[in-house]
């Protein structure tokens, strides 16, 4: 099986992975989903959340940091904070479901652990998830079973404050992760140590700008980066190569995100909504939501209401 031909080819490559831009569902500790392959987000990325990766039946090749390594049915990964990886089946057909994907902000759990000790386990872990861990052996395929269960609750009962369902069931993958006997380390030391140099200034400005555009949707380009110290046009070119996309596509993505945030969590008028998510007037906020999500606000909505309803 030959190495993949889109993975990094010599070490400066290496540091210029694609930032993924993942938006945990309203108040869930985690987001949960079963990937197909290949896939547009399946490229060499990296980003803030912790990922659990499980690939129950397919094999390839895994690349995390400078680690190059084949996988097989059952494999298992963790990846911690703004580690790149990916993990390629060179040569396949379409794989539907090849990948679970498990993703949480662990350092938004870790501040918790005053109120939830339970949440210590992700401080035991750090420094493995710094390198990313694979686990190997039985316990690989058991801790694998119970991702598929997790994927099957969805985000019910994953909710803070709340032992039960899917935190529970979350918890326990946790545990079982830490408490596996067979574990190897992947990205080198010396990797870490290079890259953490290369990359902390750059990702801190980045995801500062990203946090300001999270907070305040309708921010304009030249504003976010006169805020995180860029010209206009280093930062349009830095902001493409980190996310993947220009300004203007993230932005809207941004907005079209609150936009159904609110919508299906909320009783706003969809007029409210239109000016709170940031866009300027009501008819482009009604063609871009179409465009970007094949429904009407309204019948977004309604959509989103028969499915809460439906989950009871």
């Amino acid at each position: 099986m030959p190495i993949a031909p889109d993975f990094p080819q010599s070490p400066s490559e290496t540091f210029t992975a694609t930032r993924e831009q993942i938006v945990l569902p309203g108040g869930a500790s985690y987001l949960i989903r079963r990937d197909d392959y290949p896939n547009p987000i399946c490229i060499w990325n990296y980003h803030p959340e912790w990922e659990i990766h499980f690939i129950p039946d397919a094999s390839g090749f895994a690349y995390v940091g400078d680690y190059i390594g084949p996988f097989r049915p059952g494999h298992l990964m963790l990846t911690g904070t703004n580690l790149p990886h990916n993990w390629i089946t060179p040569g396949a057909p379409p794989l539907p479901g090849r990948d679970m994907v498990l993703q949480f902000d662990a350092d938004a759990l870790i501040g918790v652990r005053a109120v939830c000790p339970e949440f210590d386990v992700l401080h035991r872990l750090k420094p493995l998830a710094q390198r990313g861990v694979e686990i190997l052996g039985p316990e690989a395929q058991r801790i694998g079973e119970k991702i598929l269960e997790l994927h099957a609750i969805g985000h019910r009962g994953s909710h803070r404050g709340g032992h039960g369902g899917g935190l529970g069931l979350f918890l326990e993958i946790l545990e079982a992760i830490d408490a596996a006997p067979e574990k190897r380390l992947l990205a080198s030391e010396h990797f870490i140590s290079i890259y953490n140099q290369v990359s902390d200034r750059r990702h801190r400005r980045i995801d500062q700008a990203i946090q300001i555009l999270q907070s305040d949707p309708g921010a304009q380009m030249h504003e976010v980066a006169q805020e995180v110290g860029f010209e206009p046009s280093a930062f349009s070119r830095a902001f493409r190569r980190l996310t993947g996309m220009n300004f203007s596509d993230y932005s809207r993505s941004v907005r079209v995100w609150r936009a159904r945030t609110l919508l299906s969590e909320t009783q706003t008028s969809i007029t409210d909504i239109c000016f709170e998510a940031g866009f300027n007037n009501l008819s482009n906020f009604n063609r871009t939501f179409r465009f970007e999500t094949g429904l009407t606000p309204r019948a977004y909505r309604k959509a989103a209401r028969i499915r809460a309803k439906s989950l009871v």
